[in-house]
């Protein structure tokens, strides 16, 4: 994907994400033109709504079932959340972001759409 710099007006970027060598979260960044610049992966923006009402909105482009498998990422959202409500005040120094219940996310891969699978094709038994 590519985010397209730079972004809009009053947009803050909060996370840049570097296209690594492989899937996993130690591989190296990849040299050259992907990684320059690195893109944000996570940004707010601040404007006035149609209402006249000023707004706040949190985007990422993080959203796997195995970016949800990460701590700090839903930490992220959760802080977030707080932030669009304007209650960054009120921020917990470490937010509970465990999750409820077990929790096992499907890996991902390209070209993995089947046509015509469910959901409840996928579900456990």
């Amino acid at each position: 994907y590519t985010v397209r710099l730079p972004l809009p007006d009053r947009c803050d970027p909060l996370l840049l994400g570097a296209v690594l060598e492989g899937m996993k979260p130690d591989d190296q960044p990849i040299a050259g033109a992907k990684n320059n610049p690195m893109m944000p992966i996570a940004w707010t923006k601040t404007y006035t709504g149609a209402a006249g009402k000023p707004a706040r909105t949190f985007t990422s482009t993080m959203a796997s079932g195995q970016d949800f498998e990460n701590e700090a990422y839903r930490r992220m959202l959760v802080n977030a959340c707080y932030w669009c409500l304007g209650k960054e005040s009120q921020i917990p120094p470490t937010s509970n972001a465990d999750l409820v219940g077990r929790y096992e996310a499907r890996p991902f891969k390209l070209d993995g759409f089947k046509p015509g699978v469910k959901p409840a094709d996928l579900e456990r038994q």
